[in-house]
């Protein structure tokens, strides 16, 4: 008899990279859109607006570079990189 296998769907994530943390903010379904060349991408402020933070939240956090990420089973494929200019 062979065993029913699961099929594990992707899930997506942003990476938040700071000085001297890594945080990780994970995607709705609902909240992925496909843009007209065809690439997924989720808008950010849903995802913050989610995890009750903001931009602003981002420059407290020291936060470099965000990371657009496809979780796969046994790796994580980046889609997306946003370099941020902590300058401001």
């Amino acid at each position: 008899m062979e065993a029913n296998k699961v099929k594990v769907r992707n899930s997506y994530a942003y990476i938040l990279e700071g000085k001297n943390s890594c945080d990780t903010l994970l995607v709705d379904e609902e909240d992925l859109i496909e843009n007209a060349d065809g690439i997924l991408d989720c808008p950010l402020d849903s995802v913050l607006r989610k995890n009750k933070l903001s931009l602003s939240d981002l420059n407290d956090m020291k936060t470099t570079r965000l990371l657009f990420v496809k979780l796969d089973e046994n790796k994580t494929i980046i889609l997306n990189t946003i370099s941020l200019n902590i300058n401001i």
